[in-house]
């Protein structure tokens, strides 16, 4: 059984395409305030069961997701580790999901060193899966 969740995982990340963090533009031709992370597949805390997300996040300055690139590797790390000691019960829950998009924000943050008027302002999540 866990040959065939690890080979769904690795099948899973080897699909996902990555996306970096960037600027993007807007419909006024200015930059825009979002910032897209690469695809997030983590073990959830117990081993048995994983998460797979797409999170943008919301930025006080475009400028900042040159910032976000360039940090890219710490990020993920952090996030990486975040993620991966969480408990899938909690995470089914609108709770749990609001207290991750609170620890994303914070720790995303802490990276940059900025607070939240001047870094990320807010998570959205694009998609959200426990398996």
């Amino acid at each position: 059984m866990r040959f065939i969740w690890a080979s769904l995982l690795a099948v899973m990340l080897l699909l996902s395409a990555p996306v970096h963090a960037s600027g993007g533009g807007s419909k006024e031709g200015g930059a825009s305030p979002y910032a897209k992370l690469e695809t997030f597949t983590v073990n959830l805390q117990g081993l048995t069961q994983y998460l797979q997300v797409d999170i943008v996040l919301k930025i006080a300055d475009p400028k900042i997701a040159d910032s976000i690139k360039g940090w890219n590797p710490v990020i993920r790390h952090e996030l990486i580790l975040m993620l991966s000691s969480q408990n899938s019960e909690e995470l089914a829950t609108l709770a749990g999901k609001q207290k991750v998009m609170g620890l994303i924000k914070a720790a995303i943050n802490k990276v940059l060193k900025l607070d939240a008027k001047e870094g990320v302002t807010d998570v959205l999540f694009e998609s959200f899966v426990i398996q």
